[in-house]
């Protein structure tokens, strides 16, 4: 045999393109055989069908439980600080103590770094203190205890804090307890 005699061997490249010529001829099917091919179409629909519903019923069950456990984060986080507010409270009255006593910078001092410290463990909580102090009064983050009638503020600020407030997250744990300025009055003799 010279090399002109040899067989042409075909490449993987050219194989499909024979397939699909071998496929392109009509199928004959008998009406039986058509039935069947509906009958598993149908079925195939439907199992996909309920395959998307399942799909979809599991991602909305993953969003319900990651909803679920912020939710309980918050509700434990704010347990949490409800049960550990009265130690700040204690704190700032403490605090507030010894700068009223004469010679007592130190215990001051250390106070101040104990009410650092506790304030930086309730932060990686995500326990923040409410602002309050010269902040328009907002029923939301503040409890108005006394109106102050005064000049030097615009009415409606708060003027001091009474009880520090909190929240965690979005959601407040206790509204800040405080002082609001009001206008002040005119004497009933000045005209």
């Amino acid at each position: 045999m010279n090399n002109s005699e040899q067989p042409e061997e075909t490449t993987e490249a050219e194989t499909p393109a024979v397939q699909a010529q071998e496929h392109t001829d009509p199928i004959q099917l008998s009406y039986a055989q058509y039935e069947e091919f509906k009958t598993l179409a149908r079925e195939r629909d439907e199992y996909l069908k309920r395959l998307q519903r399942a799909v979809a019923d599991y991602q909305n069950l993953q969003k319900r439980i990651e909803k679920f456990r912020i939710a309980a984060r918050q509700s434990a986080l704010r347990e949490l600080g409800e049960a550990i507010l009265p130690v700040a409270d204690s704190l700032a009255l403490a605090l507030a103590s010894a700068e009223q006593i004469e010679g007592a910078e130190e215990i001051v001092k250390g106070f101040r770094l104990v009410e650092k410290d506790f304030y930086a463990a309730l932060e990686k909580l995500n326990i923040r203190p409410i602002e309050a102090v010269g902040l328009v009064f907002d029923p939301q983050y503040h409890e108005a205890v006394i109106q102050e009638e005064t000049h030097e503020a615009p009415p409606n600020r708060v003027l001091r804090e009474m009880k520090k407030g909190f929240m965690v997250d979005q959601q407040v744990i206790r509204p800040s307890r405080v002082v609001v300025s009001g206008p002040k009055r005119k004497d009933d003799g000045e005209s």
